[in-house]
């Protein structure tokens, strides 16, 4: 993978996709871009659990007042965009991050792009 096809994307756990708030600046709502496909389903488990980790850390440390200083965030969504549908084993461990993120008041909410 060249260094352009990495930024803004799931392999990149340091680096925010996207970031916005609701209408009532009371909801956070972060992007994560999942580009990859399943055939190397461990390694992009692996991937997706670093980016998860990376933006509840990113909750976590109130990083977000840096852009949004005013903004009394309630709870937050991490909103992952799949270009590829996500394997059985990928929808467990997604249920399993939101019931562990549940008590951060974080939501996961996965959408999978039309090719």
């Amino acid at each position: 993978n060249s260094p352009e096809e990495k930024s803004m994307s799931v392999l990149d756990e340091k680096i925010v996709d996207g970031i916005a708030l609701d209408q009532n600046k009371k909801c956070l709502c972060l992007l994560i871009t999942d580009h990859l496909d399943w055939s190397r389903e461990y390694d992009h488990l692996i991937a997706l659990q670093n980016k998860i980790n990376g933006y509840i850390t990113f909750c976590e440390n109130r990083q977000y007042c840096e852009i949004y200083p005013d903004a009394q965030i309630k709870y937050a969504v991490f909103e992952i965009h799949f270009l590829y549908e996500p394997t059985e084993k990928a929808w467990k461990f997604l249920e399993e991050v939101q019931k562990q993120v549940n008590e951060m008041g974080i939501r996961l909410k996965c959408q999978i792009s039309k090719q």
